[in-house]
C-alpha cells in the first residue's frame, strides 16, 4: 500500500509526524554515527599512527572538512539537476561504505584514498536526505519545524554515538578485551563501515514510502538520454577522486583549491540566479542566453581574480594549467551573453578590457534588478553569512586542536567516572544538543509571547558570546594542570556545555534567516553560500589550528598546555568582539532586514 501513496497522501498525515520521517531519522543518523565517529578520529590518527607533525594534521583536516562542505553543494546540485535526491542518497551511502572499509583494511597505506572516497560520499548524501524531509510536508504547515527539530536529534544522535565510540575504540579505553591492541584503528573505521550499511539498508528498505518524493528530475527525456547522463555522473565522481586524493594529501594545494573551487561555486550560484532574473534557459557553457551587468561583474569576479592572485601556481605546472581550461570557457560563454544582451558582435570578448565596457554599459536585461527591499535583504543575509565563518571556524577546532589538546592535555576522569578525552571532545556538544535543543525552543516561545525574544541579529551576537565563554573555560582549564600537563576534564566538558547553547543560537536560526531573507527566486543561491561558508569555516579552522601547534613545537607538554590555552584566550577575544559588533550593528542590520525578525 504504502508504494502507490501520492505526495498529498504523505503530506496529509496525522499526527505529529509523518510515518517517513522516522525513516529518515534512523537512516540520517546511522550516517551521522559514520561522519563525525570518522571526523573524531582523523587529526589524532595522522599524528599518532601516519606520525605527521600537529601542524600539518591541523592543515590537512582543515582541508578534508572544507572538501566535504564544499562537496555538499556540488552533490546537492547533481541530485537536483541529474540524480534525483534518492539515488544521489544511495550513491554517496555507498561511496562512504567504499570509503571506509578501504581504511578498516589498511588505514596506513591507505588513508587518503579511502578519506577521498568519504569526501564525494558525504557530498552526495548529506545535502539530500535533509531535502527530502522538508517535502513531507506541504507550504506553511505548521508542523515541519518539529520534523526537523526530530530529524536534528536524529543527527545529534548518530553524533553522540559515533562520536565517541570510534576513537575510544581507537585510543584502546573502550572495549580493550574485545580488540585486539593492533587491530584497533582498523576496529574503529570497520565500525564507520557497518554503521553506513545499516544506513543504506534502512533508506533502501523503506524509500517506497516515499512516493514519488526525490524521484529522477529527468523524467520528461528518454530512459536511455537519462542512463547516460547517470552514468557520466557516477564515472565523473569516481575520475575525480585521485584529484581529490592529490589535494587532501598535500597541504601546498589547500589555498588553492579554497581560491578556485568557492570562487567558482559562487559564480555558479550568481549564474543561476542570472538566469532565474532573465529567464535564460541556457546552460553555463553555451553561447546562447543572454547576462545583466550585475551579474556578469559578480561572476567575472569570482573566476577572473583567483586565477590573477594564483597565477604564480600555474606556471610550469600543466596540470594546473588543464584546470584553468573550463573557468576561461566559462569567461568566454559569460562576456558572448553579455554581448547578445548588449546587441554587440559576440567578437567583442576578444577585444583587451572588454570586460569593463560590459559592466558600466546598460542593456536590456538591467532592467530585470531585484527591488531595492530584496536586496536590503540580501545584504543582511551576507552580514549574517559572513560572521558564520569566524563562528564555525573557532568552533571546528573541535575536531582540530582540541582533539589534539583532549590526547595530550586532558586527564581520563569526570567524578571519578573514567572516560576516554577525546571521546568527550568529541560527543559532549551533541549530547547537550539533544538534551538542551528543545528547552532553547520553549524559551524563545515563552520570551515571544511577551515580546521580549531578541531578533535573528541579537541571536547571532549572542552566539558569539556563549563561544567566547566556552573558549575562556578551555584556556581557565591551564590553573588546574599536573606537573606532567594534564588538566580537568570536567572542566574541559563545561566549556562544550557552554558553546552549546552558542551553537543553538546560531545554527538553526542562521538556516532559518536565509530562506526568510532570500526572495524565492534567490534561495538556492543563499542558501548554497550558507553551506560555502561552513566550508570556509572549516578550511580556517585547519589554519588557526595549525598556528596553535607552530607555536607550540618542540615544547614539554605543560608547556604544550600553556601555549594551547593561550590559543584559546585569544580565539575567546576575537569572538566576544565579533558578538559586541554585531549586538551593537543590530539596529543598522534589523532595518536591512525590514519586516523579518
Amino acid at each position: 500500500m504504502e508504494q502507490n501513496l501520492n505526495l498529498e497522501q504523505i503530506q496529509n498525515f496525522k499526527g505529529k509526524y509523518p510515518r517517513q520521517l522516522w525513516y529518515l531519522f534512523f537512516s540520517e543518523m546511522w550516517e551521522r554515527f559514520c561522519f563525525y565517529g570518522m571526523r573524531g578520529m582523523l587529526v589524532v590518527f595522522m599524528v599518532n599512527q601516519l606520525h605527521m607533525n600537529e601542524i600539518i594534521a591541523n592543515l590537512q583536516y582543515g582541508a578534508t572538512q572544507a572538501f566535504v562542505y564544499a562537496f555538499t553543494f556540488v552533490g546537492g546540485m547533481f541530485a537536483d539537476k541529474i540524480l534525483g535526491y534518492r539515488k544521489s542518497l544511495f550513491w554517496g551511502g555507498l561511496l562512504m561504505i567504499t570509503g571506509s572499509v578501504i581504511l578498516a583494511i589498511d588505514p596506513k597505506n591507505f588513508f587518503f584514498f579511502g578519506i577521498s572516497f568519504t569526501i564525494i560520499g558525504t557530498g552526495f548524501f548529506k545535502p539530500n536526505i535533509s531535502t527530502m524531509v522538508g517535502q513531507l510536508y506541504k507550504d506553511g504547515d505548521h508542523r515541519v519545524d518539529a520534523g526537523f527539530s526530530l530529524f536534528y536529534a536524529g543527527v545529534n544522535l548518530g553524533a553522540l554515538i559515533g562520536g565517541y565510540i570510534c576513537i575510544a575504540v581507537a585510543n584502546g579505553t573502550l572495549w580493550e578485551s574485545f580488540v585486539p591492541a593492533s587491530y584497533r584503528w582498523n576496529y574503529a573505521f570497520g565500525f564507520a563501515s557497518v554503521v553506513m550499511i545499516i544506513s543504506l539498508l534502512t533508506f533502501t528498505q523503506t524509500q517506497k514510502s516515499l512516493g514519488q518524493i526525490g524521484t529522477s528530475p529527468l523524467k520528461h527525456l528518454e530512459s536511455s538520454k537519462r542512463r547516460t547522463m547517470e552514468i557520466v555522473t557516477y564515472v565523473s565522481s569516481l575520475v575525480i577522486i585521485p584529484v581529490i586524493m592529490m589535494m587532501v594529501s598535500n597541504t601546498e594545494y589547500t589555498d588553492v583549491f579554497m581560491f578556485i573551487i568557492g570562487p567558482f561555486a559562487l559564480m555558479y550560484l550568481f549564474y543561476e540566479m542570472s538566469s532565474l532574473s532573465n529567464n535564460d534557459d541556457s546552460n553555463m557553457f553555451s553561447f546562447n542566453g543572454k547576462i545583466s551587468r550585475w551579474y556578469y561583474f559578480l561572476c567575472f569576479s569570482c573566476i577572473a581574480l583567483p586565477l590573477f592572485f594564483l597565477r604564480h601556481y600555474f606556471t610550469g605546472n600543466i596540470g594546473f594549467v588543464i584546470l584553468t581550461l573550463p573557468l576561461c570557457w566559462l569567461l568566454i560563454s559569460l562576456g558572448v551573453k553579455r554581448c547578445n544582451d548588449l546587441e554587440i558582435s559576440r567578437l567583442a570578448v576578444l577585444i583587451p578590457f572588454i570586460n569593463f565596457y560590459f559592466f558600466f554599459k546598460k542593456g536590456r536585461n538591467d532592467n530585470e534588478n531585484l527591488k531595492i527591499s530584496e536586496i536590503k535583504k540580501l545584504y543582511a543575509a551576507l552580514v549574517f553569512i559572513v560572521f558564520s565563518i569566524f563562528f564555525w571556524a573557532f568552533f571546528e577546532q573541535s575536531g582540530g586542536s582540541l582533539s589534539l589538546f583532549a590526547l595530550n592535555n586532558l586527564k581520563n576522569t569526570i567524578a571519578g567516572v573514567e572516560l576516554d578525552p577525546n571521546g568527550v571532545n568529541n560527543s559532549a556538544n551533541s549530547l547537550f544538543v539533544i538534551v538542551f535543543a528543545a528547552i532553547v525552543g520553549l524559551v524563545w516561545l515563552w520570551m515571544a509571547k511577551r515580546k521580549i525574544e531578541p531578533n535573528t541579529v541579537i541571536k547571532f551576537g549572542l552566539a558569539f558570546l556563549f563561544l567566547a565563554g566556552g573558549f575562556w573555560i578551555f584556556y581557565y582549564t591551564k590553573f588546574f594542570a599536573d606537573e606532567s600537563g594534564r588538566t580537568s576534564l570536567g572542566l574541559f566538558t563545561f566549556g562544550w556545555f557552554i558553546i552549546t547553547f552558542g551553537e543553538l543560537c546560531l545554527s538553526p536560526i542562521g538556516m532559518s534567516a536565509m530562506t526568510k531573507l532570500s526572495p524565492l527566486k534567490t534561495q538556492a543561491v543563499i542558501m548554497g553560500m550558507w553551506f560555502l561558508a561552513s566550508a570556509y569555516g572549516q578550511y580556517f579552522a585547519g589554519l588557526l589550528g595549525a598556528n596553535i601547534a607552530e607555536a607550540s613545537e618542540h615544547s614539554s607538554n605543560l608547556e604544550k598546555l600553556n601555549v594551547y590555552a593561550n590559543g584559546y584566550l585569544q580565539l575567546a577575544i576575537y569572538a566576544l568582539i565579533a558578538g559586541v559588533v554585531l549586538i551593537a550593528i543590530s539596529p543598522l542590520i534589523k532595518k536591512l532586514m525590514q519586516e523579518v525578525k
